[in-house]
C-alpha cells in the first residue's frame, strides 16, 4: 500500500506551516477510533444535561483504549517525521483526545504558536527544531463546531486570514510547533466535535518535549501498549536499543515482570555482567 503521505506534503509543511490530508485513515480504522474516543469522551447526548465545566473534555497519552495507543505507532507519520527531521532517531511526543461542545468558548483572539510550551528555545528557521503534530478528526468537523484556525506563515499569525478546518471524518492535519493557530468557539447546538493525536521530535532534542510521560511506567495501559511493541519501536518511547548495557540478566527479568511479554521475540540479550 503506497505511503499517503509524500514528499510534497513535507514541503507543503515548510511552506505554509501545515497540511491537510483527507482520507488519512481508512473507513474501517477511522470507525473503531472514534468508537474508542466516544468511550473515553462521551458523545454529547449522552452529557447534555450534565456537561463539563467549560464545555469541553480531554484525556491524555496512555489511553484507556488500545486502539488509540496502537495507532500512534503508524508508519507513514514515522517515516514522514524522520524525513522531516532528517534522521532516524526521533521520539514520540504525547498528545490527547479533545472534545469540544456545544457552549465551548475558546477565549482566543489572537493566534499562537506551540513552541513556548514545548521547548526551552525560541523559535528557528531550522524544521529540525519544530516537533510535528498528527491531529486527526475521527469524525466529520461542521462550521460551527469549534473547528481548529489554522494561519499560514505568508500570513504571520494574522488570525483574520485563517482556514478554518472543516472536514470530512478521518482527516489528517499535520502542523508544527511553530505553526500559527487558534482555537475556536462551538457555535451549534447539537453534536460535539473529537480530536485525537500524537506526535513526534528529534530524538537528539532533549530541550524539546510535550508533557514527558517518563512518570506512566507503572500505568496498565502504557504497560501493556510497550510490552506489545518490537524492540525498535520502543525506541521511539525512550526506551535503550538492544544491545545497550543497561540489559543485564537481572534488568531483562525485571522488565519481563514489568512488562509481561517485553523479550518475547528474543530481540534483547544480556550483556556479560551486571553494572551497579
Amino acid at each position: 500500500m503506497p505511503n499517503k503521505l509524500t514528499d510534497n506534503h513535507i514541503d507543503e509543511l515548510e511552506e505554509r506551516g501545515y497540511v491537510i490530508v483527507h482520507d488519512f485513515l481508512d473507513e474501517g480504522q477511522r470507525q473503531e477510533i472514534a468508537a474508542a474516543v466516544r468511550t473515553i469522551l462521551k458523545p454529547w447526548n449522552e452529557i447534555e444535561h450534565d456537561p463539563p465545566e467549560g464545555r469541553w473534555g480531554s484525556s491524555l497519552f496512555p489511553f484507556p483504549e488500545p486502539i488509540l495507543n496502537d495507532a500512534a505507532v503508524n508508519r507513514d507519520a514515522i517515516q514522514f517525521a524522520q524525513k522531516w527531521f532528517r534522521t532516524d532517531h526521533i521520539h514520540f511526543r504525547p498528545r490527547s483526545c479533545l472534545a469540544r461542545y456545544p457552549g465551548f468558548k475558546s477565549g482566543a483572539n489572537n493566534a499562537h504558536l506551540d513552541n513556548g510550551n514545548n521547548s526551552l528555545l525560541p523559535p528557528t528557521n531550522d524544521r529540525t527544531h519544530k516537533q510535528i503534530w498528527f491531529w486527526i478528526h475521527p469524525e466529520p468537523v461542521a462550521e460551527g463546531q469549534a473547528p481548529l484556525r489554522l494561519v499560514a506563515h505568508e500570513h504571520e499569525g494574522d488570525i483574520e486570514k485563517a482556514e478554518p478546518l472543516i472536514c470530512e471524518g478521518g482527516t489528517l492535519c499535520i502542523f508544527h510547533t511553530h505553526t500559527w493557530h487558534s482555537a475556536s468557539d462551538y457555535t451549534r447546538e447539537d453534536g460535539q466535535r473529537y480530536t485525537w493525536g500524537f506526535a513526534f521530535g528529534h530524538g537528539d532534542h532533549a530541550w524539546e518535549g510535550v508533557c514527558h510521560y517518563t512518570d506512566v511506567g507503572h500505568n496498565a495501559d502504557f504497560r501493556k501498549f510497550i510490552s506489545g511493541l518490537s524492540a525498535k519501536d520502543r525506541e521511539l518511547f525512550h526506551f535503550p536499543p538492544a544491545g545497550h548495557p543497561y540489559y543485564t540478566a537481572q534488568t531483562l527479568a525485571a522488565l519481563e515482570e514489568h512488562y509481561s511479554g517485553w523479550n518475547a521475540g528474543n530481540e534483547y540479550a544480556s550483556a556479560h555482567t551486571d553494572h551497579s
